[in-house]
């Protein structure tokens, strides 16, 4: 029995521990720059959301680096009234050889960190530096092909102290490139022959944009020296010093032979996928749903990304917005990123075939063509639910039904119940005798209550420039109009009233969806349901039950 409880107890603690909040987020690690010089200098920071009971061990990566220091910080913050407190370990550490090297595993109480690897490449300067200060450009290929990524790194090696520091501009004096600054200057120590220098460090993305020998120019840097005067505020009166680096050449090949796609993309990685807003199991007739194509490079800008080509799909309409172009920095230089989104309108029920999206790209990485897809799939469309009753018919709904009270036994209605009686029978008298008079012209029928409302708000809408507001009315105000007749979306109104209207929606929906320069007014819309008004509803004999092919959502 008491096993049993036990058991029980330990089950229960169990379930308790996997269905509690984690006490523990997971542990961030971040380095400054992968890969790094040996003998270089580099920053690794881990950061948690709660602090250790205990230091942390870091013991464990004295195997491959130096330790040159360590510090922690702490940040408290308030978010939604709930008390957070995070803290950073933050190590200078120095790698003691070439390789690759693991990160270890560091515990935080009952947490720990992932491991990772660092690679250690060998020192840039090929001998012993004969000065305290040197200036050097670096590019991390000497053959590239045309318009792809070329990583240009500026060092000034310093082991004497300075207070201030300028580099000059990149010049290339042979062929076109552009140039893309990765981050701010980066300030980290080497050892070279046990003596140690500072060293600050900028990077730059080249793209060539043509075949050929480029040439990168001598870069200057200026240097000012520490004073050695007591009181020096302004940091003026040192010594300064003009450096001057070696030029750097770089082999630009073209395009090669065996790529024939109408873009050319040297990556080092691509990537295309797409992302839905919306439930594609309830896809129905009539209303949008949003699709978002996102294209991803490793070492090519976002402008360097070009416009998806959209195939056309029989059936629904597609309206592309503007897409959104982003760089990003990393380790290895630029990703560019763009996104499209395109607004796709079924026009009818049945199942639709969206046919595979294919990007051909260069891996810079295998030397061979790649292609990036998107696979095709079905999209199952509904038909749209029957349209809500009018206005007036809700309200008549909506009231609260009573029944009616008895009252008590009175003369006076008595009197009035003959009253009445009178009355329907003068009324009657009156109707026979209207009925034997020739037949006069039929009056227009009284308005229904729901064409009224949905006319206001069409109006409204329109004089507001409100497309998305139109959108709507226009439906109720079809639906009111073409009553009995059952309209469950804007396609059978335009099948109903023709190409003016087909129009007039298409450009609702490219205002929406695709967010032309151009805004949107709704006069024309507006007039032209006036007119349609006056004429009256269209003769249901002269169109067809089939849909087009090409549905205006």
């Amino acid at each position: 029995m008491v096993k049993t409880r036990m058991l029980q107890m330990v089950v229960v603690l169990l379930l308790a521990l996997a269905w509690a909040p984690r006490l523990w987020a997971e542990i961030e690690v971040t380095i400054d720059r992968n890969p790094v010089q040996v003998n270089e200098s580099f920053q690794l920071v881990f950061s948690l959301d709660q602090s250790p009971d205990r230091d942390p061990d870091f013991s464990g990566l004295q195997q491959h680096f130096l330790i040159l220091g360590s510090n922690s910080s702490s940040t408290i913050s308030i978010i939604n009234g709930e008390y957070r407190r995070s803290i950073k370990y933050t190590l200078q550490l120095m790698p003691k050889q070439v390789g690759e090297f693991m990160i270890p595993a560091i515990r935080f109480d009952k947490e720990r960190s992932k491991p990772f690897q660092v690679t250690v490449k060998p020192s840039s300067l090929s001998a012993v530096p004969q000065d305290k200060l040197v200036l050097e450009v670096m590019a991390d290929k000497n053959e590239v092909y045309v318009q792809s990524q070329v990583i240009l790194t500026l060092r000034l090696l310093s082991a004497v102290n300075i207070s201030d520091y300028q580099f000059g501009n990149i010049d290339i004096g042979s062929l076109d490139a552009v140039i893309e600054p990765l981050g701010k200057v980066r300030e980290y120590q080497t050892r070279i022959a046990d003596v140690t220098y500072l060293v600050l460090e900028k990077r730059f993305a080249l793209f060539p944009q043509q075949s050929g020998r480029l040439e990168v120019n001598p870069l200057m840097a200026e240097v000012r020296l520490r004073s050695r005067q007591t009181f020096d505020p302004f940091r003026s009166g040192g010594k300064v010093r003009r450096l001057r680096s070696q030029p750097v050449y770089i082999d630009v090949e073209p395009i090669p032979a065996d790529f024939r796609a109408p873009h050319w993309l040297p990556a080092n990685r691509l990537e295309l996928r797409e992302d839905w807003q919306g439930d594609l199991n309830a896809l129905v007739a009539g209303e949008p749903i949003t699709r978002s194509l996102t294209l991803v490079a490793d070492g090519l800008t976002a402008a360097q990304l070009p416009e998806l080509s959209l195939p056309p799909i029989d059936g629904i309409k597609q309206y592309p917005d503007q897409p959104a172009l982003d760089n990003s920095l990393t380790s290895s230089g630029i990703r560019g990123e763009r996104l499209q989104k395109v607004a796709l309108i079924p026009g009818a029920e049945g199942v639709y075939r969206l046919p595979p999206i294919e990007l051909f790209w260069w891996n810079l990485e295998t030397g061979k063509v790649e292609v990036a897809t998107i696979p095709g799939r079905e999209l199952i469309v509904e038909a749209a639910q029957a349209a809500p009753a009018g206005v007036a018919t809700e309200v008549a709904e909506s009231a609260p039904v009573t029944a009616p009270s008895v009252p008590r036994a009175n003369p006076f209605w008595l009197w009035l119940s003959l009253f009445l009686g009178c009355g329907w029978s003068l009324t009657a008298l009156y109707w026979w005798l209207v009925a034997r008079r020739p037949a006069a012209p039929a009056a227009a029928p009284a308005e229904h209550p729901s064409l009224r409302q949905a006319r206001r708000e069409l109006q409204r809408a329109c004089q507001a420039a409100d497309a998305a507001g139109a959108r709507r009315a226009l439906l109720a105000w079809g639906q009111a109009l073409l009553a009995p007749r059952e309209i469950h979306n804007l396609h059978q109104l335009c099948v109903a009233f023709g190409a003016e209207l087909t129009h007039q929606v298409n450009l609702i929906n490219t205002s929406l969806y695709a967010k032309p320069d151009t805004p949107w007014h709704g006069d024309d819309l507006l007039r032209l349901c006036q007119r349609l008004e006056q004429q009256g509803q269209p003769d249901s004999s002269t169109t067809s039950g089939l849909l087009p092919l090409n549905p205006t959502g």
